[in-house]
């Protein structure tokens, strides 16, 4: 059985362990804006992370055993993951992971910006508050494994078009769960919110779509819009943003003749600037929007996002738990009043 456990932090760790079985070391295969991590058994596993203080610099971390079981701790609570069972952990807020050497599991690290452009309470299910939906991870886990073994040697033909495809399952089987399993949510600010993401989605060609308009179909206050956004540590504009970007995205891969240009694409989903959305697009997605047709071709050389490593496994000292430590505010992404989309 797994042992939590805490660890030391990085700026604490020694050299590596000469000991180390190299074939017992996991490995990493890339993605687009993706990392996959697979490790293996024969060694027990352990790894903390310390919170990162901007979410444009974090990711969720998607852990999925396959064999064994996994324990893990974040924001006070703790638990233990089995086979055909996930959990969601953030680089928001410290979290620790260990497991016995009989473990494999897969990790996939999401950049955080663009899975809460997906899934507006996404922090509610991050230490798995929820019941997964069997079905639905089985699915998830299965094509994680297969991405990650299909192309552990070779990159796929466009990785930024499927990364942003594996991000959308994700969330998906994410916002499957049974929430009803859950005691300590707000259920009606879910459904609020919920409402409020639906009323944006059928609205994202009308370029005058604002936090008032946007507070006014669903009789609140702009305040209180604010604050349903703030829980995910983004804005209501933000969140705009990057739902009509991913429209755009499933228009143009939809659209492998160009039948449409990019120009109207920008406009339909709600964009005033073309210029402006193909920079948009293009930070957002590390390709340029009249590249994203080639999906089925070769593929553009997308930007390496090098803004963080993946977390090194390390030998842990018996020391307690660490108590709980709450999601940091960023300063830039409180203040939505003065924000044009």
């Amino acid at each position: 059985m797994a042992r939590l456990i805490s660890l030391v932090s990085r700026n604490e760790r020694t050299a590596p362990d000469h000991d180390t079985d190299e074939g017992a070391a996991p490995h990493q295969t890339r993605i687009g804006r993706l990392d996959i991590e697979f490790t293996r058994p024969d060694r027990p596993f352990a790894r903390n992370w310390e919170r990162v203080s901007s979410v444009q610099d974090a990711s969720y971390v998607l852990v999925c055993p396959l064999s064994g079981c996994v324990a893990f701790s974040q924001d006070g609570r703790i638990g233990i993951a089995r086979p055909g069972e996930y959990v969601l952990l953030s680089e928001l807020a410290f979290y620790e992971l260990s497991s016995d050497k009989t473990t494999r599991m897969l990790m996939l690290r999401i950049p955080a910006a663009e899975l809460r452009g997906r899934l507006v309470s996404v922090e509610d299910h991050v230490s798995r508050r929820f019941k997964p939906n069997e079905q639905m991870t089985r699915l998830l886990v299965d094509m994680i494994r297969s991405v990650s073994e299909l192309f552990i040697d070779c990159p796929p033909p466009n990785p930024q078009a499927l990364a942003t495809e594996i991000i959308s399952f994700v969330a998906l089987a994410i916002g499957s769960e049974d929430r009803g399993a859950a005691t300590d949510v707000r259920n009606a600010r879910y459904h609020l919110r919920r409402r409020i993401v639906d009323f944006i989605e059928s609205h994202l060609s009308d370029q005058s779509l604002s936090p008032k308009k946007i507070a006014a179909s669903s009789r609140i206050s702009l305040s209180y819009l604010y604050s349903l956004f703030n829980d995910n540590e983004t804005t209501v504009n933000q969140f705009v943003q990057t739902k009509r970007l991913q429209r755009a995205y499933e228009i143009l891969v939809a659209d492998p003749k160009g039948h449409r240009t990019v120009s109207e694409v920008a406009y339909e989903v709600g964009f005033k600037n073309v210029s402006h959305f193909s920079r948009c697009f293009s930070r957002h997605f590390k390709v340029a929007p009249r590249d994203v047709r080639q999906t089925h071709n070769a593929s553009p050389r997308p930007k390496t996002d090098s803004r963080h490593a993946p977390a090194k496994n390390v030998a842990a000292p018996r020391i307690a738990p660490s108590s709980r430590l709450g999601t940091p505010w960023d300063a830039d992404e409180r203040r939505p009043l003065h924000e044009t989309v």
